[in-house]
């Protein structure tokens, strides 16, 4: 069971192929707009972060006019690390899993950083639980 926060997403028909399909390239935009999301209207929070790793599995297509749920967890926070478990669903049938690491960096130097403890403590309600 996982805590998820959603995000809803309006495709724009410019993000579409001539058949309607959502074209892979969106993908990691619709991804870093549902984090964005989290750490925005959840956690308030303005430390810099950088995508570090991206790995994206495609079950199904994504068309445009039916709008796309983001729903965002945190599947593990390391010393200076996110880790993010996402998922991307349209007309309630998944449709990306994906896992989005990023790395809080300090503003000045741009060098990574400790997570801050407020960030850890605002996103515990969204962490990863194991089923047994």
């Amino acid at each position: 069971m996982s805590h998820f926060f959603e995000a809803s997403i309006k495709p724009r028909f410019s993000e579409t192929d001539m058949r309607g399909h959502i074209n892979n390239t969106v993908i990691p935009v619709w991804l870093a707009d549902g984090r964005a999301a989290l750490f925005r209207e959840e956690l308030g929070c303005k430390v810099p972060t950088m995508v570090v790793n991206l790995n994206v599995d495609f079950m199904r297509e994504l068309h445009w006019g039916e709008l796309v749920t983001v729903r965002t967890a945190v599947a593990r926070v390391g010393n200076s690390s996110i880790c993010f478990q996402q998922q991307l669903w349209q007309n309630a049938e998944q449709c990306v899993q994906a896992h989005t690491t990023i790395v809080t960096l300090d503003p000045e130097t741009r060098k990574p950083i400790r997570v801050p403890e407020f960030e850890r403590t605002r996103l515990h309600p969204y962490m990863v639980i194991a089923e047994s």
